[in-house]
């Protein structure tokens, strides 16, 4: 396990799993996060994403936004699509869970990709 910057950090050999775990919501270059993480797996590798998020046509994605943001976690509903973008062969789901204090579940999703 490393901890460093996931913009930037590269292993020094290509990894066969990356993990990012409700981290991208928290990321401000969320994207270049993303293509690091693909660019540092090796071919058949997978990255693994399970984060909150806002699914498009959300009724409550506007409660969801400023519910968030007050822990410095930014949703967006871009993320899902460029995980599937950058690696089109994959698995995904959007799930609800319970959150504390709240009466509703809170969306996010679960995703694994394979580099090709």
């Amino acid at each position: 396990m490393h901890e460093a910057d996931a913009t930037t950090w590269s292993p020094l050999q290509a990894a066969d799993r990356v993990l990012i775990s409700y981290a991208l919501t928290m990321i401000p270059d969320w994207r270049q996060a993303v293509a690091n993480a693909h660019a540092m797996l090796a071919p058949g590798g997978l990255l693994g994403v399970v984060d909150f998020h806002l699914p498009r046509g959300g009724r409550l994605n506007g409660f969801w936004r400023r519910w968030f943001a007050h822990d410095g976690v930014h949703l967006s509903a871009e993320h899902l699509t460029v995980l599937r973008e950058s690696l089109p062969d994959h698995w995904h789901t959007e799930r609800r869970a319970a959150m504390p204090y709240l009466p509703i579940a809170a969306p996010y999703y679960l995703f694994i990709g394979r580099r090709e």
